[in-house]
């Protein structure tokens, strides 16, 4: 589920609107899911006590994604088409089917988890960073996902012009378990998925 919520993030493009305070500003990003076209994410997860992992992230904008691993380069691959998960064992050359996806990954049943998140949201926080030459907005805050007992600290870069999101970061923590994720999310017009 955290794969899926952190790949359906990087499609978010926000829309800003007037007169909103930081918290309602972290609120509107963080459940704001539509799909905004295809992107091409580089997520680079930092797990303590384990070694950090890299992958690209494709999602082709329809709520299909394909994962390929960078480090380590021996895991799989995976893919998502229609409600069906697929595993590449050789770079993407074949596919396997590997199940049909539970009613977790509907999209009514994400919002309903987004938004108990987002209602568990504190210590927000707005100001202004500069990314590659590039003067973003920062927000962030706490929250937690009661169902797992887990508690986050995500923070956006969203262009203030444009309102995507070039960046974001996750600091996760649940009994015994701490990560950091950090995507670097890019447009991919034109990206086409493999076809199991």
């Amino acid at each position: 589920m955290k794969l899926f919520l952190a790949a359906i993030l990087s499609v978010i493009v926000v829309a800003p609107a007037m007169g909103e305070t930081c918290h309602e500003k972290f609120v509107r990003i963080y459940t704001d899911r539509n799909v905004k076209g295809p992107t091409k994410n580089l997520i680079v997860q930092e797990i303590k006590g384990a070694k950090t992992t890299k992958n690209y992230s494709y999602l082709d904008g329809t709520g299909d994604w394909m994962t390929e691993m960078i480090e380590p380069s021996n895991m799989p691959w995976s893919m998502v088409r229609g409600q069906v998960m697929y595993a590449s064992y050789d770079k993407g050359k074949s596919w396997k089917k590997i199940r049909t996806l539970d009613s977790g990954h509907d999209p009514e049943a994400v919002a309903k988890q987004l938004k108990a998140a987002a209602d568990t949201a504190k210590n927000a926080a707005c100001a202004t960073e500069e990314l590659d030459g590039v003067k973003y907005e920062t927000i962030e805050a706490d929250y937690e996902l009661p169902a797992i007992k887990s508690s986050y600290h995500d923070k956006f870069w969203v262009n203030p012009e444009t309102g995507w999101i070039a960046k974001s970061t996750t600091l996760s923590k649940q009994a015994g378990f701490e990560s950091f994720s950090t995507q670097v999310i890019e447009k991919a017009p034109g990206l086409k998925l493999p076809v199991p």
